[in-house]
């Protein structure tokens, strides 16, 4: 038994960038492309939560490999630290191959001969280009949000959610007072202006406290260390995928404050381990509470304690332990 995860590959370079952009308006080109090449030019969250589960099920026990169209490593060493993943082609895969399929991709599972595991992550990409009704055909996701998103999309089938791997060798935790006074995070990729009117409505209303970064841009090995700095991380999103930035800033002791994303941010607890707000307004007043270290502190603690369930060695692995199984027992009664 083997588990095959497909993954986009990382192209890189002004052309593919470029190709990219002429590929996104004309969608009938674009899904000729997507089953041609299937690449990115940037790593996304979803591709590296998919990386992991390989990784994870490894562990675990399990014939676990990476698939890409090239069937290269475009990535490296993507994680940071030493865990080789074996690749191969998608065209390689074998008959019995369980193969899980990200949601942007899903029209390739009509290629798939065995199980499929359509693997929806992020509200924006669920798609019904795929006989989701075929018993061969599994729906995961990662929220209790995404769960809903997947029964109107995909009416009388059921999605289990899957836990997200939060990294903890990458975002190792490091305790408030070791960080930088004042200093908070932001990805402008996700709300530029949400950002920007908030720490505008923040330094109106006198606040000083709070210095804000914007981070972009950065390889995943870069972001890690950067991740070391800020006492807060705003979550700026209105929509999320698997949402791994505010776990992996709790992982790393960063406080977390914003948006719920509509409650894909699920980690958000609202006054015990996040402060959340929707609108900048909400936000600011968030910000002035958080001046106070010793609710920095409580709230730090809080969120580190809430996201260990999802390192490596916790939910992942009980996830993983108890799918080897039923895969197993699914294979000896065909």
């Amino acid at each position: 038994m083997r588990i095959v995860f497909l993954i986009p590959d990382l192209k890189q370079g002004c052309f593919w960038e470029r190709l990219e952009t002429t590929l996104s308006r004309k969608p009938r080109l674009a899904n000729w492309s997507l089953r041609r090449w299937l690449y990115v030019t940037e790593v996304y969250g979803g591709t590296m939560n998919i990386m992991r589960h390989c990784w994870v099920a490894r562990q675990c026990g399990a014939d676990a490999v990476l698939a890409t169209m090239s069937g290269q490593n475009n990535y490296g060493d993507v994680f940071g630290v030493k865990r080789p993943l074996p690749f191969m082609a998608w065209r390689d895969r074998r008959p019995d191959d369980i193969c899980l399929v990200p949601d942007y991709a899903t029209q390739l599972i009509k290629d798939v001969d065995g199980v499929a595991i359509a693997y929806e992550q992020s509200p924006l990409q669920t798609k019904t280009d795929f006989d989701y009704r075929n018993d061969r055909v599994l729906l995961w996701t990662d929220s209790d949000l995404m769960q809903g998103v997947c029964a109107q999309t995909y009416p009388g089938k059921p999605a289990e959610i899957v836990p997200n791997i939060v990294d903890k060798e990458l975002f190792p935790f490091i305790p408030q007072a070791q960080r930088e006074q004042g200093l908070l995070f932001a990805f402008p990729r996700k709300g530029k202006d949400f950002i920007l009117e908030t720490q505008t409505l923040y330094q109106q209303q006198g606040g000083r406290f709070w210095q804000f970064e914007l981070i972009d841009g950065l390889s995943l090995q870069a972001l890690t260390q950067q991740f070391r700095r800020p006492q807060a991380f705003l979550a700026s999103a209105n929509f999320e995928g698997c949402a791994l930035p505010p776990q992996e800033a709790m992982a790393a002791g960063i406080v977390v404050v914003g948006k719920t994303a509509r409650g894909a941010n699920f980690c958000m607890e609202q006054g015990k381990t996040a402060l959340t707000g929707e609108t900048p307004e909400e936000v600011v007043k968030c910000l002035f509470q958080l001046e106070d270290e010793t609710l920095r502190n409580t709230l730090a603690h809080n969120g580190y304690t809430y996201i260990s369930q999802y390192f490596p060695e916790g939910k992942p692995a009980q996830f993983w332990h108890q799918k080897l199984e039923e895969f197993a027992a699914h294979l000896e009664s065909e």
